[in-house]
């Protein structure tokens, strides 16, 4: 037996649910003012003689028994569309059985389109139980017992600044199911700790998002930092879950002073409109120009992190990268006007663009050549020499 889901209750003492079947039955007659009263309506529209109907009957009988109690403030109903022609046809159904989820005072249904059996089924209300889904609150991000409830509206913004662990997921995925109570286990586990936040994806709702992070399979464990993936997980338990946080978490920011001085915890800096002429002061400032929604951003940076990792012991380098999106002014400053831009400033002064990505090797290569002319200059005397050679080899690499 399937316990019941924790639902906060509102006293509806007229509104009980018969003893013998525990799904109401809505009509044009009850239907506006359920949608109106209640906080949600889990809503089957079927046909008597719809095979698919009748052998979904009984899992929706029992998910029926476990929501409609006296004083839920939640419903689980069913329209009979061969009796109420007009009401199914308001709502669209060309097909039965068709199962809408409707917010209260919403008539704009998100409709269910998971494995038709309990365990689904709970894992789906138990998502729209704890978030509204109404657009005037979908940029907010709503985090309950650590949890993250992440979306198309509000994600880019979210992750775009601290470190974040996130899960893609499909409610019909049989392996989703079994990491979801994993998962909330590990969003509580770290719910205090101010350096991460965990968070998840339905990807049947947020094709957007899902689409632009590449995700192919479910579940899907990203972590995300700034903005930037840096590492996929593979592990189904929260021992091996744990041991990733703890290998993957950084419990500082970029910090000027720290990367100036080469005292850091990670290979690339984030630039900022605050630091950005500090962090120019080095030889050799190579920036990554990005943004989070950008596709081909994404796949860029777990390169520019390795390119991070080959220069993090030298002192006259650094790698970096700046968000345009939080960061507007500097890339309107820089004149970018494509993304990813790749820009490599020797004392200051461009001396390569890159619009995309080049291998690893090559971008090695060319910060080691710059960085040699850069030793080279400093023995010699000519300042006019000096940047007659820099314009040379800016040729040379482009």
């Amino acid at each position: 037996m399937y316990k019941p889901i924790n639902l906060v209750v509102l006293l509806l003492p007229y509104f009980v649910a018969p003893d013998e079947n525990f799904v109401y039955d809505y009509s044009p007659n009850n239907f506006k003012d359920r949608i109106e009263e209640l906080d949600g309506n889990f809503v089957m529209f079927f046909a008597p003689w719809c095979r698919h109907c009748t052998e979904f009957h009984p899992i929706w009988q029992e998910l029926g028994k476990l929501v409609n109690t006296k004083d839920s403030k939640f419903a689980i109903a069913q329209v009979d569309c061969t009796l109420h022609f007009k009401l199914c046809h308001e709502n669209d159904i060309t097909g039965y059985p068709t199962l809408f989820y409707f917010h209260k005072n919403s008539f704009t249904p998100v409709e269910y389109k998971g494995t038709r059996d309990l365990p689904s089924l709970t894992i789906f209300l138990s998502e729209v139980f704890t978030m509204k889904l109404e657009k005037k609150e979908s940029s907010l991000v709503k985090i309950y017992s650590g949890m993250a409830y992440l979306n198309d509206q509000n994600i880019e913004k979210f992750v775009s600044n601290g470190q974040h662990f996130v899960m893609f997921y499909a409610p019909w995925c049989k392996a989703s199911q079994k990491l979801a109570p994993v998962w909330a286990e590990l969003a509580v586990q770290y719910s205090h700790n101010e350096y991460i936040q965990i968070g998840k994806v339905n990807c049947m709702e947020n094709e957007m998002t899902c689409k632009n992070f590449d995700i192919k399979q479910y579940p899907y464990l990203l972590w995300i930092v700034n903005g930037r993936i840096m590492g996929v997980a593979d592990a189904d338990n929260l021992e091996d879950l744990k041991a990733y946080v703890g290998k993957m978490l950084l419990s500082e920011n970029h910090d000027p002073d720290k990367f100036m001085k080469k005292k850091k915890a990670l290979p690339v800096a984030r630039i900022s409109e605050e630091t950005f002429e500090t962090f120019l002061e080095k030889d050799l400032v190579f920036i990554n120009y990005f943004a989070p929604w950008c596709a081909h951003c994404m796949q860029l940076g777990p390169l520019w992190l390795k390119l991070g990792e080959k220069f993090q012991n030298e002192s006259r380098v650094l790698i970096a990268d700046v968000d345009c999106v939080r960061s507007k002014p500097i890339c309107e400053t820089e004149k970018i006007n494509g993304l990813p831009t790749l820009i490599l400033y020797k004392h200051k002064k461009i001396v390569n663009i890159e619009h995309g990505s080049r291998p690893l090797d090559s971008l090695v290569s060319l910060v080691k050549q710059h960085l040699r002319d850069a030793t080279e200059q400093t023995v010699t005397p000519d300042s006019n020499n000096n940047t007659q050679s820099d314009n040379i080899n800016t040729k040379d690499e482009l």
